[in-house]
């Protein structure tokens, strides 16, 4: 897959994240839990926005719209059921459990979009560094094709 196809599936797998995040948030009766799922959509969002603009970053990307996000979603959609019936206990628990874990995901987002420029940064100083070497060896060639022709 090329970089511009793998770019656009994130792009396409953020916005579907997003628009399940908005309509998830919408059935969840906990206050806070509503605001705790806008802040991860809004950290979402901008991590979406950020991958627009840089390359680079496919692995963690991958893991995060592979893995962590599906997981995500099962600990929603096992909250919802929860928050529909009566198990008022283990509905507290679940909630405790999802209110340490939706700020752990955010941190997760933003690690991932410090990575995204600083790994295209690193690329460009490779890519100029090389660039030096090649200038470099080209000089020491130049210098020594005049003494070959002198013999």
């Amino acid at each position: 897959m090329s970089t511009e196809e793998k770019k656009e599936l994130h792009m396409k797998q953020a916005g579907g994240y997003i628009s399940y995040l908005e309509e998830t948030k919408e059935k969840i009766y906990d206050k806070k839990m509503k605001e705790e799922l806008s802040l991860l959509i809004r950290q979402l969002r901008d991590l979406r926005d950020l991958q627009y603009w840089f390359d680079s970053g496919e692995r963690e990307l991958d893991r995060l719209y592979d893995r962590y996000m599906p997981y995500l979603n099962t600990i929603l959609e096992n909250y919802l059921k929860l928050e529909g019936s009566w198990n008022f206990t283990e509905l507290e628990k679940v909630r405790g459990q999802l209110a340490k874990i939706l700020p752990e995901f955010r941190d997760t987002m933003r690690v991932i979009m410090e990575i995204l420029p600083e790994d295209e940064m690193a690329d460009a100083r490779a890519e100029v560094k090389a660039k030096e070497a090649k200038e470099k060896l080209d000089q020491q060639f130049q210098r020594l094709l005049p003494a070959e022709q002198e013999e």
